[in-house]
């Protein structure tokens, strides 16, 4: 089952965030989480604690000519995400169990996906911020996709779940106008 057309799946995202094998790593991401049910949340969990990190540590560090403005940014995004984690949290424990929030395996994905953001040694360039943030909130909206087509594939997918997910979908789609404002106003 495809996932209906989002702004995910505009060209102008398609353009300036390639995914290379990107379900491939999903798959594998949701490969690690082994026999536990609902892992696809327990993958968005994961996703959505990186995003918190990186919004976070570009709060920290924004400097230069837009730095107050970018910094208010960062901790508005950040702070938004902080909600989305407990949600989805409780949501993964309540309809899994407690296997699913499973902290040295979150800690290990949080790892390999700071390593395919290219966010592993160094904490980027000022100027290259907002492009991360940017990257990482696409490759959320990617993943949440990915999963919620897997959940209804596999007959998982509750009325209350659906709603959840779409509401915080529908929130990091905000954070995707935001952002592509700042990394590419002339799009």
């Amino acid at each position: 089952m495809m996932p209906s057309r989002r702004l995910i799946e505009t060209l102008a995202i398609q353009i300036a965030v390639p995914d290379p094998g990107f379900g491939v790593a999903i798959e594998n991401m949701l490969a690690q989480w082994g026999g536990v049910r609902y892992a696809q949340l327990s993958v968005l969990l994961v996703q959505l604690r990186f995003l918190a990190m990186v919004h976070q540590t570009h709060h920290w560090t924004a400097k230069g000519d837009p730095f107050y403005g970018d910094h208010l940014l960062y901790e508005r995004l950040y702070n938004a995400v902080l909600a989305d984690i407990d949600a989805m949290a409780e949501k993964s424990i309540g309809l899994g169990g407690n296997d699913n929030v499973n902290l040295p395996l979150q800690i290990l994905q949080l790892n390999q996906l700071a390593q395919s953001y290219g966010m592993a040694s160094t904490i980027p360039q000022t100027t290259d911020l907002a492009k991360k943030s940017f990257a990482a909130e696409v490759g959320f909206l990617r993943c949440a996709a990915h999963c919620a087509c897997s959940l209804k594939e596999q007959g998982l997918m509750t009325r209350g779940l659906d709603n959840m997910l779409q509401g915080i979908e529908d929130k990091h789609e905000g954070h995707v106008y935001l952002l592509k404002q700042r990394t590419c106003p002339g799009m």
